[in-house]
């Protein structure tokens, strides 16, 4: 899917869930200082729907900004890993996975640690129109994501089957990866370096709602991601 209509349907789907919204803001309710908060889970995983070995991890956005004679002033973001990845197997107990100490070369050719998240902290433009925030999060092409390296194992017999339908799943899915699969006295292991893609992805557009709240799933990534928006002062 293309960037264009990957922003397409996500927005689509934001938009069918606002249309059920029975809030109605007042332009005299726009102004003051907003805060939207993105939280979600993402996973990184090796294998198949029915063969799954990774981690989770869950991460949150928060983007603060101020409206003031119903114009946007700028806003900042910050993006944070929540807690220590969770390790991930389907069927239960089939997998052993951890996260492991790597390097990441970002695109600036800088060497940066695993768990890495791109865009920590960016500042935030924004318009507001017909009672809707145009939010412009200054993050470059690919957007926000999350470097993470880690290793499964499993000495069950299927685990030949893991590996070879695996990698036809990773190509399938055009996963950003780097996976070195080895077989050692009959266990199956796999390394991989992998990202996933979190918010902000790019300028997106949401009504001044307070009190929305938004949950989607992307499709690609499978993660799962709620927006809250409140005003606070």
């Amino acid at each position: 899917m293309t960037g264009s209509r990957y922003y397409l349907a996500r927005w689509l789907l934001l938009l069918n869930a606002l249309l059920w919204s029975p809030l109605i803001v007042l332009a005299d309710d726009l102004n003051g200082e907003w805060r939207l908060s993105i939280t979600g889970k993402s996973l990184f995983f090796y294998g198949t729907s029915m063969l799954t070995a990774g981690l989770e991890q869950d991460w949150e956005v928060v983007i603060d900004f101020q409206v003031t004679n119903n114009q946007f002033d700028l806003g900042t973001g910050n993006a944070t890993l929540l807690g220590e990845p969770v390790p991930l197997s389907r069927p239960e107990g089939m997998f052993q996975c951890q996260s492991t100490d790597g390097v990441y070369l970002d695109r600036g050719l800088h060497e940066v640690s695993t768990p890495h998240i791109r865009y920590s902290g960016f500042p935030v433009a924004g318009q507001v129109r017909n009672g809707q925030v145009l939010l412009k999060p200054d993050v470059q092409y690919i957007g926000n994501f999350i470097a993470m390296m880690y290793e499964c194992s499993t000495s069950n017999i299927l685990g030949d089957v893991w590996h070879d339908r695996g990698r036809l799943s990773t190509l399938e899915r055009a996963k950003r990866l780097d996976a070195k699969r080895s077989v050692e006295n009959g266990e199956y292991r796999v390394k991989v370096k992998e990202l996933q893609f979190v918010e902000p992805r790019g300028e997106f557009e949401i009504p001044l709602q307070h009190g929305l709240e938004i949950r989607l799933t992307d499709q690609a990534s499978y993660a799962v991601k709620t927006f809250r928006l409140m005003k606070i002062k």
